[in-house]
C-alpha cells in the first residue's frame, strides 16, 4: 500500500490510485506523444483532475484547467481561444474521451506549460501560459519563505482549477511533504466540521468565504491558520477576522508571476508580506510615494508590470494601495478606493461597500461610492457624516444603496464596469453631491 499523496472530501488518494485513475488515458494514440498536447480539461471529479494534472506535468505536457461548473459549450470556447488542440470534458476519466478542437498540432514547448486566464477584471481575460519549470520555481521559493506551513495540514477550499488552489495549495503542500485536504463542498457547515477535524489546519480559501465561516463560527472557537488571496480585507473585516483564527497569513500574486509575496502575520490592510526570494520586485517607497509593483522573474529575466500600486516600508514588507486603472484622480489629487471604503465600513450598518470613478467635467474624475446596508439609510446624513472622515477630495460625490455587489470567487470587484454601469431599479437611493 503507497502512501496517501492528498485527500478529497474524506477520501485519501495513492500514487498508485492516481495511475489507476490516469491508466484509461495511457492506451490512446493521443496520449503517447504528451510533448505536443496542448490539452483543455474540464472533469467533474476533482481527484481525477489532480491525478491527472500531476500525470501532465510528469510527461511535460501543456495543461489548460477548466473549471468544473463550466458547461461544454463554454469549455470549448476557452479550449478554441487558449490555442489547445485537444478537449477532455466530463464526469471522470473512466468515461471522459478527448475531443479534437484543433487539427493542427500544438507547438512543442520543452517541459510544457500550465495554461490559465487572468481575472478579467480589467477587460476581457487574457491568455497565461507559465512553463513547469517556472511553477518548480514558485513552488520551491513558497515553500522556502512559507516555514510557518511547517506541521500543519492544508486545507483547500478554492477551486483546485486555479492558480492559488493548485499551486499554493496542492503542489507547494505535496512539495513540502503535507497531504493536502481539497473540500469541494463549499458548504459552510460542512467545511467548519472539516477544519474541527483537523485542528492543526492551514486553510486556503477566499476572502469571501472566510468571513463566511467566521460568522457562523460558534464563539468559543477560533481557525488555526488561515491564508488570503485576492482583494485585501477592508480594516473592519481584516480586526473581525484576526479575532478569531490564531494566525492569518496574506500572499499577494499575479496570473504572470504566480505568488509574488507573502505575509506570515497580517497585521493591516494592503500588507502583503515579502517577495518570494526568486523574484526581484520594485514599488514606490512610503504611502506617500506608492508606484507600480513590477516583477523580474530573476531567473529568466522576464518583467511583469501589475498595474497595482504599492510601496515598500521600512522593514522591507510590500503594501497595496489599489489598482494603477481604480486610482480616482480628484482635480489632481490621488484618490484610493480603499481609503474611501474602509471609513464607510465602519458605519453601523454597511456590511459592504465599493468606491469607483466616473468622469466629471470639473474636477476631471469624481469619487463614486455603493454601498449595501442592513436597513434603509438617509443618504445626506451618511454623507455628512463622510465629512468628518474623509478629506474633501475623497468625499463621494455620488453614493447609492444597493442590494448587493457582485464579486468573483477571488473577492475582486471589477471596478471598471462600475465606472460605465448605469443606475438601475435594484438601487433604493442616489443622491448626487
Amino acid at each position: 500500500m503507497t502512501a496517501t499523496l492528498f485527500h478529497v472530501d474524506n477520501t485519501s488518494y495513492s500514487q498508485t490510485d492516481c495511475e489507476r485513475l490516469v491508466q484509461p488515458l495511457t492506451t490512446l494514440d493521443s496520449f503517447r506523444d504528451t510533448s505536443r498536447m496542448r490539452l483543455a480539461v474540464c472533469l467533474q471529479r476533482t481527484a481525477d483532475w489532480l491525478a491527472l494534472c500531476l500525470w501532465l506535468k510528469d510527461r511535460g505536457a501543456s495543461v489548460l484547467p477548466i473549471h468544473p461548473g463550466t458547461p461544454r459549450h463554454a469549455a470549448r470556447a476557452l479550449a478554441l481561444d487558449t490555442g489547445c488542440n485537444l478537449l477532455l470534458f466530463g464526469d471522470g476519466l473512466d468515461s471522459a474521451l478527448p475531443e479534437t478542437i484543433n487539427d493542427t498540432p500544438a507547438p512543442g514547448v520543452t517541459g510544457g506549460e500550465l495554461i490559465q486566464l487572468s481575472s478579467g477584471t480589467t477587460g476581457k481575460p487574457k491568455t497565461i501560459a507559465r512553463s513547469w519549470r517556472d511553477i518548480d520555481l514558485e513552488v520551491n521559493a513558497y515553500v522556502t519563505q512559507f516555514i510557518e506551513a511547517r506541521g500543519l495540514t492544508p486545507v483547500v477550499a478554492c477551486p483546485v482549477t486555479h492558480s492559488y488552489g493548485l499551486i499554493c495549495g496542492v503542489l507547494a503542500s505535496l512539495a513540502r511533504g503535507a497531504q493536502p485536504n481539497v473540500v469541494t463542498s463549499l458548504n459552510p457547515r460542512f467545511l467548519l466540521a472539516q477544519l474541527k477535524s483537523v485542528p492543526d489546519h492551514l486553510l486556503y480559501a477566499s476572502p469571501t468565504l472566510v468571513n463566511l465561516l467566521i460568522q457562523m463560527l460558534p464563539a468559543t472557537e477560533r481557525l488555526h491558520t488561515v491564508m488570503l488571496s485576492g482583494a485585501p480585507l477592508p480594516e473592519p473585516v481584516l480586526r473581525q477576522v484576526q479575532g478569531r483564527c490564531q494566525r492569518l497569513c496574506q500572499q499577494y500574486g499575479c496570473s504572470e508571476a504566480g505568488c509574488v509575496a507573502l505575509a506570515p502575520t497580517l497585521n493591516e490592510p494592503g500588507q502583503l508580506g515579502q517577495p518570494l526570494p526568486h523574484l526581484a520586485v520594485q514599488a514606490g517607497i512610503s504611502a506617500q510615494c506608492p508606484d507600480e509593483i513590477r516583477i523580474t522573474v530573476e531567473a529568466t529575466g522576464q518583467e511583469i508590470h501589475s498595474r497595482d500600486l504599492g510601496y515598500f516600508d521600512t522593514r522591507g514588507d510590500l503594501h497595496f494601495l489599489g489598482r494603477a486603472d481604480d486610482t480616482i484622480n480628484v482635480a489632481g489629487i490621488n484618490v484610493y478606493p480603499g481609503a474611501v471604503e474602509d471609513v464607510f465600513l465602519t458605519y453601523p450598518g454597511i456590511t459592504d461597500a465599493v468606491a469607483f470613478k466616473q468622469p466629471d467635467s470639473f474636477a476631471g474624475e469624481r469619487v463614486c461610492l455603493r454601498f449595501v446596508a442592513e436597513a434603509e439609510l438617509d443618504i445626506d446624513h451618511l454623507r455628512q457624516w463622510s465629512r468628518n472622515r474623509l478629506s474633501p477630495h475623497q468625499v463621494p460625490a455620488l453614493l447609492e444603496q444597493v442590494d448587493a455587489i457582485p464579486r468573483l470567487a477571488n473577492g475582486k470587484v471589477s471596478r471598471r464596469l462600475l465606472s460605465v454601469d448605469e443606475p438601475t431599479a435594484t438601487r433604493k437611493q442616489e443622491v448626487p453631491a
